[in-house]
């Protein structure tokens, strides 16, 4: 008896350091930094497509030249890695004002691009990282 209290003593030992190790890769890569593979041509040459990205996932500013993954606006189940063209209060390509709260994106590779010359301007909650490779 007294064995097998050991022995299920021993694998709660090892439950608590899975636990806790579970936790934080979990807020490691949820909220701070994560690897992403990228996929597709649109930010072609300077993603490239298959390749991995390092992405900052807190404590960094939005900036013109980011950039960003992102939810999709149209498809909110797929993520998208685009580069950050115009700000909020900047006139975007079709003469608009882009809205407060809201960015202009559009990749590298506009020939085969979805990005805000299709669906405009995307709101900044959005997105869930930038690109620091």
């Amino acid at each position: 008896m007294l064995s097998s209290l050991k022995q299920i003593l021993a694998k709660q030992k090892d439950i608590l350091v899975v636990i806790p190790a579970f936790c934080s890769y979990y807020l490691l890569t949820q909220h701070l930094i994560s690897f992403e593979l990228s996929e597709g041509q649109s930010m072609h040459p300077t993603v490239k497509d298959g390749e991995l990205v390092i992405v900052q996932r807190a404590f960094y500013k939005i900036q013109k030249g980011d950039i960003i993954i992102a939810k999709s606006p149209v498809r909110p189940d797929y993520t998208v890695c685009k580069r950050i063209v115009h700000l909020e209060d900047e006139i975007d390509p079709n003469g608009n004002k882009v809205p407060k709260n809201h960015v202009w994106i559009e990749g590298d590779n506009g020939k085969v691009s979805f990005d805000s010359k299709f669906h405009g301007p995307i709101p900044i909650n959005l997105i869930q990282g930038r690109v620091i490779y």
